[in-house]
């Protein structure tokens, strides 16, 4: 198990303490055996393919890499390459936000809503950047608990508004079809997808994922909000204790996103995505933004799974539409410069831009016992993440606190 830890820590290493101006080659030569068998997209402004979203598509689209270009890396395009040039195929397709598959009904049965200018500038966008390709499973992921609530009939409507759009991309909408209910021929389809959802344990496991996030996030603003001269290092210790304690796992990207939070309460400079006031201080709402600022932050780790989707020289490179500020903010203040997938770990990993920093700070901040209890030989690669049970304990616990903290003010 240490040898797997000690693969991903090499690569990263290798990564993030290489010069600025370092070629992707150069970054590779500097510990070359570690990067056998993984597939990485990297981040540059350099060389590579020019796949990130144009200026002018920004405020409704967004990509989810750093730099203006990307370049791929697998054992096969090394190969290919030492023998003269390799062939790359990188497929793209937009990925629907929540707010967007929302509207899709209203908007196409002419309902006025404030967005429409908005969602028929994505659709045209989809239509004619993206060749018609779009994908709705992470606005499903965040819609999947509505749909196992009691007569919900709006995740269905809008699975099938989806369908719809796509059926019209195609020309395959029959003039019957626009009679009375222009979504009553997908319903059907839609639930079956639904049902797919609902029973699929790969998708609870994403939701499972997500709420890792909301909890470290729940923490975090608590222990912000309760505190008084918080600093980095204190509030990174608490936060790793509580998730080996609570959660059983070390999940460095959350913390990451909490160290964040940390940032702006001790400096007193907000990065855009935590910069709001429901998250500066506790209100009526503060429960219900870090629920959706948890959705925001999860787009990472939903992305970085799909670079499991391909093999050899196959890349996918996502792009996710937006229709508020929100999520564009999320992805601006949590720059990522590579994804990394080990295929025989059966492990993703992204990095961001400035996680150098970070390891920096939480490792000043890990005490003796707490590296005691992370490096132990016989903790899995993955940790010894709690049961679902306790983690729901967790939150509602948080929630509770959280909501207290609110009344007392």
């Amino acid at each position: 198990m240490n040898t797997e830890k000690n693969k991903i820590s090499r690569v990263k290493e290798a990564i993030l303490t290489a010069d600025q101006n370092s070629s992707l080659k150069d970054v590779i030569n500097r510990d070359e055996p570690v990067f056998s068998g993984i597939r990485m997209l990297y981040s540059t402004n350099f060389s590579g393919a020019p796949l990130q979203v144009d200026d002018s598509l920004k405020h409704i689209i967004s990509g989810i890499f750093a730099k203006d270009r990307l370049l791929a890396y697998s054992d096969s395009i090394r190969n290919e390459m030492e023998l003269g040039t390799s062939v790359i195929c990188f497929k793209q397709r937009a990925l629907l936000d929540t707010n967007l598959l929302s509207d899709l009904p209203k908007y196409f049965k002419g309902v006025d809503i404030t967005t429409a200018e908005k969602v028929e500038d994505v659709l045209i966008v989809i239509e004619r950047v993206y060749g018609g390709g779009f994908d709705y499973s992470f606005a499903m992921l965040e819609n999947l608990r509505q749909f196992t609530c009691d007569n919900n009939p709006h995740p269905v409507n809008k699975v099938s508004a989806a369908i719809y759009f796509d059926h019209k991309l195609r020309g395959a909408i029959n003039k019957s079809n626009t009679e009375g209910d222009i979504f009553e021929p997908y319903i059907e389809q839609a639930e079956t997808i639904w049902m797919s959802f609902r029973s699929s344990e790969v998708m609870w496991g994403l939701i499972d994922r997500r709420d890792l996030i909301y909890a470290v996030m729940l923490k975090t603003f608590y222990m912000c909000w309760a505190s008084t001269n918080i600093t980095i290092e204190r509030a990174l210790h608490s936060i790793v204790d509580y998730c080996l304690d609570e959660l059983g796992v070390l999940p460095f990207k959350e913390i990451y996103f909490a160290w964040k939070v940390v940032i702006g309460f001790s400096v007193g400079f907000f990065t855009p995505v935590f910069d709001e006031a429901s998250l500066k201080s506790p209100k009526n709402d503060s429960v219900r933004r870090i629920g959706a600022l948890a959705w925001d932050l999860f787009i990472f780790r939903f992305t970085e799974t799909l670079l499991t989707e391909e093999t050899g020289n196959n890349f996918y490179i996502p792009s996710v539409t937006t229709l508020d500020k929100g999520l564009l903010d999320t992805i601006s203040s949590c720059p990522v410069k590579a994804m990394i997938s080990f295929p025989e770990l059966k492990y993703v990993e992204t990095i961001f831009e400035d996680e150098l920093l970070f390891q920096q700070c939480l490792d000043s901040s890990i005490s003796a016992k707490q590296k005691e209890r992370i490096f132990d030989v016989n903790r899995d690669i993955k940790g010894a993440k709690k049961s679902r049970q306790y983690i729901s304990i967790s939150i509602s616990e948080l929630e509770k606190s959280i909501s207290k903290l609110n009344s007392k003010r």
